[in-house]
Order: structure tokens, then C-alpha cells, then sequence
């Protein structure tokens, strides 16, 4: 089912439930910067002090050689809030040499709302023609990289979303994310990992429920509720990423730390919400967690990430053809049994699109770099396949032309 055909059914099931999804918000609901018209069309009018508004329209690179097809692959995390600072410096002239596709903002990087709109703008004129992908975790409640303290807004969590009235009607879910999305979108941020689509199937969970990121334990309610999300970044021009496949919110362990087994935990129902956003192509990537269950590992101790067999299910039974990324691979899950090399080729070679690495433990200047190496060696040795780089290479692309031809991003 196409989002289109998405929202016509909605507004029909609106009209049998009394929702409010065709009230036209003012400016106050999202702040000075926009206002958002909810409509099937999901317009963003008035968008103004957006660093994309701004800008150029950006050429997207149809012809590339194996080296640049590799390094849009890539995605990290680095050190520093300023163009001059060390990490900044080092991250930019990856993305120039084109060694790597993507960064990832943390709460070391964020400082201001302004500092972060100059830390964007550095970070895309680095990139010359080819658009970084600027991404953060903003989900809401304990997730939120834009924090209260550096002068942005605050979210409630998905699980406070879902369980207060205020929140039942769709108008009132999309005005809420619209507001995040405009606030993402001023900072020159175009992904945002979310909408978590976890069932809370045990509420202790120390990454999951304990944190209140999960909109519930029905899935029908938890698609819903991600659409939403999704939605709402979509007419803001930011891309979205449901996570963390297979489904994280049964685990009694954090994947952050080790080794996390959902083999004995995880139930079928956990799959609905990556089933249903795959069905719809709601969202542009879905995040593949670093978590084993037999049923999606290529053999005992593989985590989803790592095995191909996930990837298929993505694939050829539930139908996604958007990007699959990778959770960090530098997390506790991968780092306490994998090598850093084996970690790179393994989740190539399953068939993800799009590596993360956060950067965060040991920093290091030239990681992108460091990845990009392993990545042509596994090449030229026969270890992985040109064609497996080609497609990847294909999906992001195909991913980044939609921000290239968004109507923000051929404003000046």
C-alpha cells in the first residue's frame, strides 16, 4: 500500500471515529519557524531559517566508481561542535575526499540551536555535490539528542504519547512530530532514526521499556503511532528509520552493553510493525538490531545485523525496499565477539545497505577512512561482491535524490 493510499484510508476511518486529522494548525503549534497544514498532502508551508530552504539544489551523482560507491555506505559519529575543532575538521574532509555518506550527531556535538545549523552548513559544503546524511536519535522522552539545556525543545516519550488522551487523535500526534521535524530540519538535520517500533513486551527491558520508548504492546497501535511519526517527518523532508528489527522490546539485556539472545523471549507479534511500514514503504529505512533469535541468524552467536537470513526476511517476505542499516556496530553486542573487520564484512555480505559507527568508545579522526579501507580490500580480495556494493549503492542514492528534489531543498 502506497502512504497515498495510506491517508485516504485514514481520512475514511477518520470520519467513522470522530479524529481530527484536516485541522489546519497555526504557527503556534510548531513553533515560530513554520506552520503545518495537516492535510492528505501533508504540506510544509513557510518554512523559514531552514539551512535546506536555503541552499542550492544538489546534484545526485548517477556514475561513481567503487571507491565513491563504498564511502556512501558509510556513516559516523565524530568529536567536536565547531567547523575548526579537530573531529569537525577530520569528518569534513571525509566527506569531501567522499569516504564516507553520513554522520551522526550525539550530545557532544549539540550546543545550540545556532551551533548546530553551522556545524550542518560546514558539514554540506564539505560534501560538495553529494548530500551528507546529517542524522540524530530524536525520539522523544530519554532519547533526544536536541536536549532542553541546548536550547531546543523537549519531546515526550513514545510510551507518554500513546497512553495520554491528548494523543488519540491523529491531529494532535502529527502536530506534535511536526514540531520535532521542523525543529530538525532548521538544524540542517535529514534523518532521524525513529519511529521505534519495539513492542513492550516486557517492561523491565533496560534499553527499551524501562526507557519508555515503546508506544505499547498491541502492534496494530504501535504502526499506527509510527506512521504518525513518519509522517510528519516526511513533509518536513527528514527520512525516517524504524527500528530495531527484529524486535528489541522483549529482550532482558541492552545490546549496548553485550550479547543480547531474544531467542527465548521474543514473540511473532513483534514483527507486525516492520511487516506493516515495509508493506506501506511508510518509512525510508528500517535498522536491523544487534540481537539473536535462530529464526534471523546465519548460525549459533550471529546477531540479525550480521546474517543474511534477516535481511531476507526484510527483502522477499515482508517486501522492503527502502535501506537497511545497521545499528552502531561498535555497540557492546558486536565489539565484545567480533572483530572490527569481521563486523564490516559480515553485515555487507547480509545485505545491509548502510553501516553505523558512532565513534564513541576510543574516538577516532579517521574512521571513516578506516572503514572505507576494509570495505575495497573485501572488494579486491573476493570477499564481498561488487555487485552487493552497486545495489547498496543504488537504494541510498535512489534515498538522497528524494531530498535532492524535495521542494525545500530547491528554495534559495
Amino acid at each position: 500500500m502506497r502512504r497515498s493510499a495510506f491517508v485516504v484510508i485514514l481520512l475514511l476511518a477518520a470520519g467513522a471515529t470522530g479524529m481530527d486529522i484536516t485541522r489546519t494548525a497555526d504557527a503556534s503549534d510548531v513553533g515560530d519557524r513554520s506552520a503545518w497544514l495537516v492535510n492528505p498532502a501533508l504540506a510544509w508551508a513557510n518554512v523559514e531559517n531552514s539551512l535546506y530552504a536555503q541552499a542550492k539544489p544538489v546534484a545526485v551523482t548517477r556514475k561513481a566508481s567503487l571507491e565513491q560507491m563504498i564511502g556512501q555506505m558509510i556513516m559516523v559519529g565524530f568529536t567536536g561542535t565547531a567547523k575548526n575543532d579537530p573531529g569537525v575538521k577530520a569528518v569534513r574532509r571525509e566527506l569531501k575526499d567522499g569516504l564516507i555518506g553520513g554522520v551522526l550527531l550525539l550530545a557532544r556535538n549539540v550546543a545550540s540551536p545556532k551551533q548546530v545549523r553551522l556545524l550542518s552548513k560546514s558539514l554540506r559544503e564539505a560534501s560538495g555535490n553529494r548530500i551528507p546524511l546529517i542524522s540524530v536519535d530524536q525520539e522523544g522522552g530519554a532519547i533526544q539528542r536536541l536536549k532542553a539545556r541546548t536550547g531546543h525543545l523537549t519531546f515526550p516519550s513514545a510510551r507518554h504519547v500513546a497512553s495520554n488522551p491528548k494523543f488519540r487523535t491523529g491531529s494532535n500526534v502529527l502536530s506534535l512530530y511536526a514540531k520535532m521535524a521542523s525543529e530538525l530540519r532548521s538544524g540542517g538535520i535529514n534523518v532521524n532514526f525513529g519511529p521505534v517500533v519495539d513492542l513492550n513486551i516486557n517492561p523491565e527491558n533496560p534499553i527499551i521499556g524501562r526507557l519508555g520508548r515503546s508506544y505499547g504492546t498491541d502492534p496494530d497501535r504501535v504502526s499506527l503511532y509510527a506512521r504518525w511519526f513518519a509522517l510528519a517527518h516526511q513533509g518536513a523532508g527528514i527520512l525516517t528509520v524504524a527500528k530495531h528489527f527484529p524486535g528489541h522490546g522483549s529482550s532482558k539485556t541492552d545490546s549496548h552493553v553485550d550479547y543480547t539472545d531474544i531467542s527465548k523471549s521474543w514473540k511473532k507479534e513483534e514483527l507486525k510493525p516492520f511487516i506493516d511500514l515495509a508493506e506501506d514503504q511508510f518509512v525510508d529505512m528500517v535498522m536491523v538490531g544487534h540481537l539473536y533469535h535462530p529464526k534471523f541468524s546465519d548460525g549459533p552467536g550471529i546477531p540479525a545485523s550480521l546474517s543474511k537470513k534477516s535481511i531476507t526476511a526484510l527483502r522477499r517476505d515482508f517486501g522492503f525496499k527502502g535501506v537497511i542499516i545497521t545499528d552502531d556496530l561498535d555497540m557492546g553486542a558486536l565489539r565484545k565477539h567480533f572483530s572490527f573487520e569481521e563486523r564490516i564484512v559480515r553485515a555487507i555480505r547480509a545485505g545491509e545497505d548502510m553501516l553505523v559507527f558512532a565513534n564513541l568508545i576510543d574516538p577516532k579522526n579517521d574512521l571513516g577512512a578506516r572503514i572505507h579501507k576494509v570495505i575495497v580490500q573485501a572488494v579486491r580480495d573476493g570477499r564481498i561482491k561488487k555487485s552487493r556494493i552497486a545495489d547498496a549503492y543504488k537504494r541510498i542514492m535512489e534515498m538522497k535524490s528524494g531530498l535532492a528534489n524535495s521542494k525545500l531543498a530547491k528554495r534559495h
